[in-house]
């Protein structure tokens, strides 16, 4: 148990270094630690402050192919501190919380499951949300390397432009396979996700992964708001 509380902890608190959680799945591998030459300081600021911040998760179950769906709301103070809550879906009620000095998950019984202090600023509610996922997706938009442009669409009442990035998947783990059988399979997988900008702060709205064309994964902000 212990263990496995370190293994949670060290995923939490190195959610600044992730690039948006499972989504570009079996490329993530080769960006989890992508060059940190640049801005370095800078990047154990907290990147979200004095706003509350609702968003939607997709993604598969243990088993089976229907996508469990959560609904987040996040609420940063001035310092970048936050409180996560689940309002709806599976675990809805569980928390996580930063003050600055310590980071901690509630079970939706409100029984503290995992305690760690920490003052780095890298901690996030969710790779979704950290500075170096931003920070990544500013630099492949500098770079012409987000993806092929798809236009613009409507996010949270925001202009949000819309990338497709397509990768071959060319080894999936055989567990996924077992597990999701409909989406994944032992050859012709292709790995492609879209990405959706805010236009003008250039942040990241929402992100969708498929695997030959079946969604497998999502998030995408359902609200932002200044506080």
């Amino acid at each position: 148990m212990k263990q496995q509380m370190k293994k949670r902890l060290s995923w939490v608190i190195g959610a600044g270094i992730l690039i948006v959680g499972a989504l570009l799945v079996y490329n993530l591998y080769s960006l989890l630690n992508f060059p940190d030459n640049e801005g370095r300081e800078n990047r154990s600021e907290p990147f979200y402050t004095s706003v509350v911040i609702g968003y939607e998760e997709k993604k598969l179950p243990p088993e089976g192919d229907t996508l469990e769906v959560r609904n987040y709301l996040v609420t940063y103070d001035e310092n970048g501190h936050f409180v996560s809550e689940v309002v709806s879906g599976p675990n809805a009620g569980a928390k996580a919380e930063w003050d600055g000095t310590v980071y901690r998950e509630l079970n939706p019984d409100g029984e503290e499951a995992i305690r760690q202090e920490t003052t780095s600023g890298a901690v996030a509610p969710h790779p979704f949300l950290s500075r170096a996922t931003n920070e990544q997706i500013r630099r492949w938009l500098d770079d012409g390397t987000l993806g092929t442009s798809e236009g613009d669409v409507d996010i949270i009442g925001r202009t949000a432009q819309a990338f497709v990035k397509s990768e071959t998947a060319e080894t999936v783990p055989a567990d996924w396979i077992k597990k999701h059988p409909t989406i994944f399979s032992e050859d012709g997988n292709e790995e492609a996700v879209t990405y959706y900008v805010d236009a003008n702060e250039r942040i990241l709205l929402a992100a969708e992964s498929r695997n030959n064309g079946k969604l497998f994964h999502s998030i995408r902000m359902t609200s932002f708001e200044s506080r």
